[in-house]
């Protein structure tokens, strides 16, 4: 395993890149969260719950709404994707985590802005969210945590790679 080590730097496949949160840092932002995972950098604001326009009839739930941005310096070459693929896979991971029985005929937004991309983001992003609604004070089951995976020669895993281990590789959450 030796050899790993050197192929990947100072971390073995099985090591998270180093991590750094912090919560509150949109003040206009009823919560909001920001997230590094090596080069990957993440913010996250959350605004509501508010009525949700979209309910005319009334609702027993309430919904969580996802938007993505990825700034056109972060690092990524195929931004339109990530842009259109992310909200969804965002709001079914976090969806799970929120009481939306709380908040009927009502919508939490949850906006996503990916400053760096360098691995995979979308785990980035549902990690920060989680913290951000902890932060705003949206009732939750439970905090949701995420990390990528990918599958690098026979039998050998990668967890949380950098952005060269993804090249040609389909991640799982």
């Amino acid at each position: 395993r030796e050899g790993e080590r050197r192929e990947r730097g100072a971390r073995g496949d099985m090591e998270l890149r180093p991590l750094v949160v912090r919560t509150g840092t949109v003040k206009e932002a009823a919560g909001s969260a920001y997230l590094e995972m090596g080069r990957t950098k993440v913010l996250v604001s959350v605004h509501g719950p508010r009525p949700d326009p979209r309910a005319a009839h009334f609702s027993n739930t309430g919904r969580v709404e996802c938007t993505v941005k990825v700034a056109a310096f972060g690092g990524a070459s195929d931004v339109d994707e990530h842009e259109r693929q992310m909200p969804p896979l965002l709001a079914a991971a976090i969806e799970a985590a929120v009481n939306l029985n709380r908040f009927p005929k009502s919508v939490v937004a949850v906006s996503v802005l990916v400053l760096e991309m360098d691995g995979d983001a979308t785990s980035a992003a549902i990690t920060c969210s989680s913290l951000a609604l902890a932060d705003a004070c949206i009732e939750m089951f439970d905090l949701v945590g995420a990390c990528a995976v990918v599958k690098k020669g026979e039998g050998q895993l990668v967890v949380d790679p950098e952005g060269d281990e993804m090249v040609g590789r389909p991640t799982a959450l």
